[in-house]
């Protein structure tokens, strides 16, 4: 996000802190994952998978919604759509900008009377005003984005509909994968405060892959480039056409479906994966898409090649520990990549 002024960025941050500071209860369980270590549970959200998309109930304003929990995107926001619905101000001016699959959208402010997420209420909370076009049903109006998970060790357990927030203690290197001795582990790389992203290492067709931890994005994707040092390309034989990709402002991008030879995180491999690829990226290389199809900005390293998306997370019992830059996973079963395009329920559950 390519931004101008530091509104955008220091009001959302305030606003998330004292989110931080309602969440963690003094009187937390705790599941450890060695003798001297202790991870603190703070809260847990319920989920709701709605279209691939994991949801979490919250109310702005007294209006009851739903936030599209998205580890993809940098920023946490309100959909600027959805301002007025929500009884919110929109401020004049401009803190910044995202750039995404859809094109531009200005970053403005808004102040938000009383936020609820669980069973917390914040008052008085500045957060982002952002975003042209609708990410999911009607009832979505914002997102939780890695400025807020970040501060957390978090677990997604989406085979039982549940995301955990843990502070460890005295946990140092330890092993985390409290559910299962035989989780995996794979490195995440150091994160970037002003641009948040969880970034992993992988290989695809024997080529080396930096993919993004993306929950927001209900489908993993690979880039074009990628694929093409995979030896995949659109004219590759056996590739079909997908539909198109939307993105939060009015463009569409065109994705196609491929088999690729083997995917490798950590110690997990999936031979013959099958997996969308398309331009997912802005060809500038200065921004990424995120799985909200937001953006954010480079910040001088180089975008990933690959989002790893709900898809991913469904199929495992993940813990980002990102007190140790450390993912930890085990498999639930299913098929890993979903290719195809899943409708989201007719109504909104309650």
């Amino acid at each position: 996000m390519r931004k101008e002024g530091d509104g955008a960025r220091r009001g959302p941050a305030w606003a998330w802190g004292l989110v931080v500071a309602a969440l963690t209860l003094a009187s937390g369980t705790s599941a450890k994952g060695a003798e001297t270590c202790q991870m603190i549970k703070t809260d847990s959200l319920p989920v709701v998978m709605d279209g691939n998309q994991p949801l979490v109930k919250v109310e702005v304003n007294g209006h009851p919604a739903y936030f599209l929990i998205d580890t993809g995107a940098a920023l946490s926001m309100i959909l600027r759509s959805k301002a007025a619905e929500l009884d919110l101000p929109s401020f004049s001016g401009r803190n910044g900008e995202i750039i995404g699959v859809g094109g531009r959208s200005d970053i403005q402010g808004t102040r938000i009377k009383t936020f609820t997420l669980g069973q917390h209420t914040v008052t008085d909370m500045p957060l982002a005003l952002a975003g042209e076009r609708a990410i999911g049903r009607a009832d979505v109006v914002g997102l939780l984005g890695e400025d807020v998970f970040r501060k957390f060790d978090v677990e997604f357990d989406l085979a039982h509909d549940i995301i955990n927030l843990y502070q460890p203690r005295g946990c140092g290197d330890a092993f985390l994968g409290f559910w299962s001795e035989s989780a995996l582990t794979a490195d995440i790389r150091p994160l970037n405060p002003q641009n948040p992203e969880i970034l992993l290492d992988v290989t695809l067709g024997g080529q080396p892959v930096k993919a993004a931890l993306d929950s927001g994005a209900t489908r993993s994707v690979l880039s074009l480039s990628a694929a093409a040092r995979a030896g995949v390309t659109p004219d590759t034989p056996g590739v079909t056409m997908a539909e198109l990709a939307s993105g939060i402002g009015a463009k569409t991008s065109q994705e196609w479906i491929g088999v690729f030879d083997g995917f490798t995180l950590g110690d997990e491999t999936i031979k013959h994966a099958k997996l969308r690829f398309g331009d997912f990226l802005n060809q500038t290389a200065t921004y990424t898409d995120a799985g909200s199809r937001m953006a954010h900005p480079a910040s001088g390293q180089s975008s990933p090649d690959m989002l790893l998306g709900a898809d991913f997370l469904k199929a495992h019992h993940v813990l980002i520990a990102h007190s140790q830059n450390r993912l930890y996973f085990t498999y639930n079963g299913g098929p890993v990549f979903n290719v195809t395009r899943q409708k989201p329920e007719a109504t909104a559950p309650r």
